[in-house]
């Protein structure tokens, strides 16, 4: 009986030391992913380095006015444990005049009293009135920094998911900077505040200071916690940001309405766009629940003891221990040290929050820029592609592929090929957009890497598939893009649109070229272009720009085939003796062309003339006999 009583103990000693065995194994397993997950690269980090590097940015965007605001924040912090004791001080002297009758420490006090809120409030009124403007100075010194470096990037790096992303976070930090800026002077002004407070309370109670000082560390580590919380969910759920930020601009744009009230989509959009955006609120409301009880107690616990220490202190008064005047003072600091303390914190969880895209801004801004030589191209130039291929990044595909061709100055050229062959990638190779992964092009016989991507691009037009859509300019304005290097010439404006087949497009609008082309701006006198016009608007801003390389990348694909056979005659006769490059499925325009290639797969499969092409019997011969089909 005694050995089975004994086994019994020694089996339940055994389960209680295997359960703390697993208990210590269960909190070392949390600790290491706590660890890992801090230790991860894209782990949003703060850093002393990303606040100086606001405040750099902000004292650029500011000037010398800076200099007041943080002299205003700093004295303003410290002024309400000053009034604090001050107050005391008149409290006290009051009842001093009743016993004694001699005024003049209590009109003394006064006057302190009364000279510092004097200069709180000719501080406040001065640093309100140079503040109206701060913030647009930021925002419109941070977006130039933005968008200077974002045209500098390579196009091929811009394309990518993972930069869509980090540029996503890029603008959202943007917006934050002036106000991490405005929050870590409030750091530094509430250190300075809480110091000007614990030094008026230790006056009255060292024992009292230390109380309220330790009941206010629990929230404040709190505090702290949730906003790294916060911080990480801001920054995992970003791509769920832009595609509520997406669909909210493509529900609320006037060009969608129509398809999407015919496909029944309103609903649907909506729908996704909630979801969207309730993924990381959900995660937020989930770590809030998990905070509450702590804080709620934390909170407790720090009122608690300021209601004990005013109990103490009226104790000491009736026992006439401390004077009258004191239990003001002490209440009123007890009110600033808690507040001191709170913004201290909520000041720094401001900043954490603020800076969870911080290193990635300062890594975008550092992003190098294209590279661009010193040979200027001020002619038609001469283009050689040698076994040229091209791979997009994260891709192990190649785009095109060993692709080797030649045009000479005043060549004209057509690409054809099925979708995805590689045609639009080709000219971007041409154009310096994409740098060729391997081979070599060649402009004037010298390798891209050594000439001049401005004074390359200055020869160079064109219009693509995607062709931009200026809606927030007038009509004028949308073909004067094409060169805004040269003066707005109303006479050049005409005849680039009329060349393009839009003469008619001035005299539709009482504003004329001065008519904008969104009705989100201008409800009542925007124009309101169809498809091919928006296009021929395209056509009409490259011929404004005149350049001497034409490249056209499907240019009449939602035009007509009387105004595709006009404008097509308008480019021939502009383009005389200058080169010219014509993607287009449309061999009614390809034909013209002095010189064909054929890509299939990335690789050039045929090339020669209409007639050339033609007698071979290959991709080209079948593709112009299928849509010769189509017109019989």
């Amino acid at each position: 009986m005694g050995k089975r009583k004994g086994n019994k103990i020694l089996e339940t000693r055994a389960r209680l030391k295997e359960n703390r065995a697993r208990r210590r194994a269960a909190r070392a397993e949390k600790r290491a992913q706590k660890i890992a997950e801090r230790t991860r690269p894209e782990y949003p980090r703060i850093s002393l380095k990303s606040i100086l590097y606001c405040m750099n940015i902000y004292a650029k965007a500011v000037g010398p006015k800076r200099f007041f605001f943080w002299f205003y924040r700093i004295v303003s912090s410290a002024i309400p444990a000053w009034t604090a004791v001050l107050a005391g001080n008149v409290v006290t002297e009051i009842t001093r005049v009743i016993q004694t009758g001699d005024f003049t420490p209590f009109i003394i006090s006064v006057i302190f009293l009364i000279s510092v809120q004097l200069v709180n409030v000719i501080l406040s009124a001065v640093y309100h009135l140079l503040s109206i403007s701060v913030n647009q100075e930021v925002f419109i010194y941070v977006s130039e920094m933005v968008a200077t470096k974002y045209i500098q990037i390579p196009l091929a790096q811009r394309e990518g998911r993972e930069f869509a992303d980090k540029f996503e976070r890029v603008r959202d930090f943007g917006g934050s900077i002036d106000y991490v800026a405005s929050s870590a002077i409030t750091v530094v002004a509430s250190v300075v505040g809480l110091i000007s407070v614990i030094v008026a309370t230790l006056t009255a109670s060292p024992l009292i200071t230390i109380a309220v000082v330790l009941a206010a560390i629990p929230s404040s580590i709190l505090s702290l916690r949730l906003a790294a919380r916060e911080r990480r969910n801001w920054r995992e759920f970003t791509k769920d940001r832009r595609v509520a930020w997406q669909i909210e601009r493509k529900i609320t744009n006037s060009d969608s309405a129509l398809e999407i009230e015919l496909n029944g989509l309103s609903k649907t959009l909506v729908e996704q766009m909630i979801k969207a955006r309730r993924r990381s609120q959900e995660q937020d409301i989930a770590d809030n629940k998990a905070f509450f009880w702590p804080r709620f107690g934390s909170n407790v616990l720090q009122d608690a003891v300021s209601y004990v220490v005013l109990i103490f202190v009226a104790i000491q008064i009736i026992l006439g221990k401390l004077e009258i005047g004191q239990f003001l003072t002490i209440r009123t600091l007890l009110i600033q040290l808690n507040d001191s303390i709170s913004n201290l914190f909520t000041s720094i969880t401001n900043i954490n929050a603020s800076l969870v895209n911080a290193t990635d801004f300062m890594e975008f801004m550092e992003t190098p820029a294209q590279q661009s030589g010193d040979i200027l191209i001020d002619h038609i130039p001469s283009i050689e592609f040698q076994n040229v291929s091209f791979t997009y990044p994260r891709s192990d595909i190649e785009a095109v592929k060993n692709v080797s061709f030649t045009l000479n100055p005043g060549d004209s050229l057509a690409i054809v090929g099925e979708n995805g062959a590689g045609k639009t990638t080709l000219i971007k190779l041409m154009i310096g957009a994409y740098q060729p992964t391997k081979g070599t092009i060649l402009i004037d016989g010298q390798p891209f890497e050594r000439i001049n991507r401005e004074s390359y691009l200055d020869q160079i037009g064109a219009l693509f598939q995607d062709f931009s859509r200026y809606e927030f300019a007038t009509i004028g304005e949308n073909v004067w893009f094409g060169d805004v290097d040269k003066p707005y010439s109303r006479r050049e404006i005409e005849d680039a649109l009329k060349d393009a087949g839009l003469e008619e497009l001035e005299n539709d609008y009482p504003e004329g070229l001065n008519t904008i082309l969104s009705r989100d701006i201008d409800a009542k006198n925007a124009a309101n272009l169809s498809g091919g016009q928006w296009q021929r608007l395209g056509i009409a801003r490259a011929f404004f720009r005149s350049p001497n390389i034409l490249l056209l990348d499907e240019p009449t694909s939602a035009v007509d085939a009387r105004s595709e056979y006009e404008i097509f005659k308008n480019i021939i006769k502009k383009q005389e003796n200058k080169t010219t490059v014509i993607i287009s499925h449309r061999f009614s325009t390809v034909r013209k062309a002095e010189k064909i290639i054929v890509l299939d797969h990335g690789k050039i499969v045929e090339s020669g003339t209409h007639d050339e092409l033609i007698k071979h019997n290959g991709i080209y011969k079948e593709m112009f006999e299928l849509q010769a089909e189509g017109y019989n």
